[in-house]
């Protein structure tokens, strides 16, 4: 079975978003435990033969951020991808901000447009980043 897939699946991924990846080994291996992105091709096989990218650095915690919308590929290697231990996610941009509301004759609403917006967004962002399978 395929943990992480299934809990990707169940999730919206946006450019900007990152993902986190924590080893609760008593002694995090860096040989025994890694991710590396690949292609679809080599995420079927489990192969680590054309690796676009190592993002395991040791010590238990890699993160990695999605730059582009794309699909993105991740497979552990030492043989725990064929166990399960393998990643799809879906990359979309990120939705427009909503609208801003009409002016209800507020004095905060006149002196201050935009500040809501902006709240609202950086409340967004730093939701996303918060976003991670709870391994």
């Amino acid at each position: 079975m395929n943990y992480t897939s299934d809990w990707a699946s169940h999730q919206q991924f946006y450019v900007g978003d990152w993902l986190y990846w924590r080893y609760d080994d008593p002694r995090p291996n860096r040989q025994l435990f890694s991710v590396f992105e690949v292609n679809k091709t080599d995420y079927d096989s489990c192969s680590t033969d054309h690796t676009l990218y190592n993002i395991s650095r040791g010590g238990g915690r890699d993160v990695y951020q999605l730059n582009y919308s794309r699909p993105y590929y991740f497979i552990s290697g030492g043989g725990f991808c064929w166990q399960g231990m393998k990643l799809t996610v879906f990359v979309q941009e990120l939705p427009p901000a909503p609208a801003e509301a009409p002016s209800n004759g507020s004095p905060f609403s006149a002196s201050f447009p935009g500040i809501l917006a902006i709240a609202g967004a950086a409340a967004l962002v730093l939701l996303r980043l918060g976003v991670h399978p709870d391994c």
